[in-house]
């Protein structure tokens, strides 16, 4: 097969493409060791800002608009569906026609509507702007992750990655924190609206960073892969150059360009079809316990427990705060242990804590405890399962199997807040909810470590 032909049969990777991955793998220049994850980071920061600020704002949007918890589930919900929709569309759109287009369109879109949110008169205009936001932020998170993935070194691809996916879910943790300022003083609107902030950056991701220089290797355009590695700070050897850019007699110019198109049926192709069948079960199952404690922790603290607004909200933010200290640790070290084993802790942890809520009735201190617990344990898998799916697919498939994928956890998202929205609507105990939480988190356990091979240290281009 011609180099510029796209290989998209999942063929063995093309010289060139050896060639692109071991440049990467040397490079520790400026834009590639620290501007790539810092900067992809920073942006994707408010993707789970604008994912997470809904589940903090609830309980004044309650008061405010007089919702019951059905409405409060469905706006929950209403971005969770954009997301699952938005992650599976415009991951195949990223291996058609690249990762920086996908990523910069979906970010603007992010952006401009959670500025839109904050002049929202009422929660059905609310629930439509979140949904068609939801589209753009499923698309952003998957094709995000894949870029990364494809710059990061082979040998410290986990460290590499965790400075980008810190700063991703630090989101979390920075809403979280805001929400016990900006809410009681400038309301919710602004806790939404600084959603808008990533229009900012966008300017210097377009001015710094190139298109993935191993999607160009692996669809054909070897013509433009000296210039994205030279804008990275490195090329290729001299007879690789001039191959790349030499342009083949036998083949047009605009057949040799053509986008190719990757259907999603190719995940389930005989070669991918386990690991595919795999990966979705294990998102589905963390996330329907993540999301489901995260979105619903401060209401269920207000509704459920009787706990202030002030005191629950600053329980709610533990979590993420708890978080954002112990990442950089697992980062530090999971090119070295692995990810299973802090995958299969984090999933017997959350799903130990939970059985407890559910049997047992506890102060408020144990309470919050073993909710923080819970979500930490559910998190801790979901951290690991993003680098981990990356790893898990040739180029030619990653963008589409990470937005497939996490489409899974966005369906998760969107169906949590309505199961749990109807159990509080309906009076039912809230041990139902724990229960069935814990059942998915041991549900995800046995896959890790039953139906999960380990990917540290492994070449992309040996996928």
């Amino acid at each position: 097969m011609d180099s510029v032909t796209a290989r998209n049969d999942g063929a063995a990777a093309s010289p060139l493409e050896l060639r692109v991955g071991d440049t990467l793998d040397t490079l520790r220049t400026f834009r590639v060791s620290i501007l790539a994850p810092l900067l992809m980071g920073l942006i994707m920061l408010f993707d789970s800002w604008d994912s997470i600020a809904i589940a903090y704002v609830m309980p004044s949007l309650s008061k405010e608009w007089g919702l019951h918890p059905a409405m409060m589930g469905a706006l929950i919900s209403s971005g969770y569906i954009g997301q699952f929709m938005g992650a599976v569309l415009l991951g195949s759109l990223a291996e058609r026609y690249g990762r920086m287009p996908v990523f910069i369109s979906s970010v603007v879109v992010m952006a401009v509507l959670a500025l839109a949110c904050t002049v929202a008169p009422g929660p059905e205009a609310l629930l439509v702007i979140r949904f068609i936001q939801g589209l753009a932020i499923g698309g952003a998170l998957p094709v995000s992750i894949t870029y990364i993935n494809e710059l990061a070194p082979t040998l410290t691809r986990g460290r590499y990655f965790m400075i980008f996916q810190w700063l991703c879910m630090s989101g979390y943790a920075a809403a979280s924190l805001s929400s016990t300022v900006i809410i009681p003083t400038l309301g919710w609107r602004w806790l939404i609206g600084l959603g808008g902030i990533p229009l900012l950056l966008l300017p210097i991701v377009m001015l710094t960073l190139p298109e993935s220089p191993r999607w160009l290797a692996r669809t054909g355009r070897s013509a433009r892969v000296p210039g994205a590695l030279a804008k990275l700070g490195g090329k290729l050897p001299p007879e690789d150059a001039a191959h790349a850019n030499a342009q083949p007699q036998n083949i047009a110019a605009p057949q040799a360009q053509e986008p190719a198109r990757i259907p999603i049926s190719a995940l389930f192709a005989s070669r991918q079809r386990r690991s595919t069948i795999i990966l979705m079960s294990i998102w589905f199952t963390v996330a329907f316990t993540n999301f489901g404690l995260t979105t619903w922790a401060p209401s269920i603290f207000v509704t459920v427990y009787n706990i202030p607004l002030a005191d629950a909200l600053r329980y709610a933010a533990l979590t993420p705060i708890l978080f954002l200290i112990a990442t950089p640790f697992i980062g530090a070290t999971m090119d070295k242990f692995g990810r299973r084993p802090y995958a299969i802790t984090g999933c017997l942890a959350a799903g130990s804590a939970l059985v407890l809520l559910a049997l047992f009735r506890f102060d408020t201190p144990v309470l919050v405890a073993l909710v923080v617990i819970g979500t930490l344990g559910s998190s801790l898998s979901s951290f690991i399962q993003w680098p981990y799916t990356a790893e898990s697919y040739p180029t030619h498939l990653r963008a589409v199997g990470m937005g497939v994928c996490s489409s899974m956890a966005r369906a998760a998202s969107m169906l949590t807040p309505l199961f749990v929205g109807v159990i509080l609507n309906t009076g039912a105990a809230i041990a139902l909810v724990y229960s069935a939480f814990a059942a998915f988190a041991f549900g995800a356990a046995s896959l890790w470590i039953f139906a999960t091979q380990e990917t540290a240290r492994r070449k992309l281009e040996t996928i």
